[in-house]
């Protein structure tokens, strides 16, 4: 089974420009979405559009908490969250002509000490050795940093499979766990290592192998329109790019379908290599959608037509 793990979600607002933004004055949106997110909400929307099955944790609150809970349950997607006082935060991407994005995201409910042992005896509840778990996205406010790593440490102490998908800061700090995957981009990646932002996967593979030393097990390092690198402790490190036509309408959550697709391979049994493939090929089909939309196994598999694998 398939856990994520979502501690600070969001509604997702996506507004679609045809002209650059004007300040100081009224500009027109051509198209609107509202969705769930956060980076683990879309996780489990990703894995479910490609058939996979996973429960949601994490926490939610107010109004908006019932909307995200209400939109899973439609969508077929077990959830299990700890409810808090106060009200989810609302992200608003704003999406650019070229398909760039600009992302404004509020900073959540904050979570108390009794809100947070709430959630740790109801993840206790699904620790099997046979669980992946996937912990994305910021720490909530008012959760410590020493909670959050008490998360990862119950979770690896059980013998489960971790795959972490967080801020630079956040991530280093998982590393001495040895998470099973992690999955910089390359703002985070730059963040992580100190370096340049660099879009190069010969650069990027340089940047990676720390992460290996401190103790990552598989490094997932997604390169924007130049693909993705992935390399492990066993196998050659890989880069993969695919060739499938017109750029995407929409950036926004084709990481997150990557992490799904990853998440979804991996508790399949595949090989390290079709894992890499299918994630590029599901980030890669979910951002020619709009706004945060996922793609489906047969858009992912046009996409995985089209790859090409490096071995760097």
């Amino acid at each position: 089974m398939i856990i994520t793990i979502t501690l600070n979600p969001a509604i997702d607002r996506t507004l679609v420009l045809d002209g650059p933004v004007e300040l100081s004055t009224v500009n027109s949106v051509v198209k609107s979405y509202v969705e769930v997110g956060g980076r683990g909400i879309n996780v489990s929307r990703a894995i479910r559009a490609i058939g996979g099955e996973c429960v949601a944790l994490g926490f939610t609150a107010g109004n908006n908490g019932r909307s995200l809970k209400n939109a899973l349950t439609a969508l077929g997607i077990t959830h299990d969250f700890t409810d808090v006082t106060g009200e989810t935060r609302t992200n608003t991407q704003i999406v650019h002509p070229g398909g760039e994005h600009t992302d404004f995201n509020e900073p959540g409910t904050a979570v108390e000490e009794e809100d947070y042992l709430r959630f740790i005896e109801k993840l206790k509840t699904y620790l099997d050795p046979k669980n992946l778990f996937v912990l994305c996205g910021r720490i909530p406010p008012g959760m410590k940093e020493k909670q959050y790593l008490k998360i990862i440490r119950i979770i690896k102490k059980a013998g489960c499979s971790l795959l972490i998908d967080s801020d630079g800061d956040t991530m280093r700090s998982t590393l001495p766990f040895k998470p099973d995957f992690i999955k910089p981009n390359s703002t985070e990646l730059a963040k992580l290592t100190g370096k340049p932002r660099t879009h190069d996967p010969e650069q990027a593979y340089e940047y990676v192998k720390p992460l290996l030393a401190e103790g990552a097990q598989t490094v997932c390092a997604s390169l924007g329109h130049n693909g993705a690198i992935f390399v492990n402790h066993e196998d050659k490190p890989l880069y993969i790019i695919a060739n499938a036509g017109p750029v995407a309408q929409s950036a926004v959550g084709s990481g997150d379908a990557m992490v799904g697709a990853i998440a979804h391979a991996y508790s399949q049994g595949m090989s390290y290599e079709e894992t890499a493939k299918f994630a590029v090929a599901m980030g890669t089909a979910s951002a020619k959608l709009p706004g945060t939309q996922m793609a489906t196994m047969k858009e992912a598999y046009e996409v995985y037509e089209t790859l090409k694998v490096y071995t760097l």
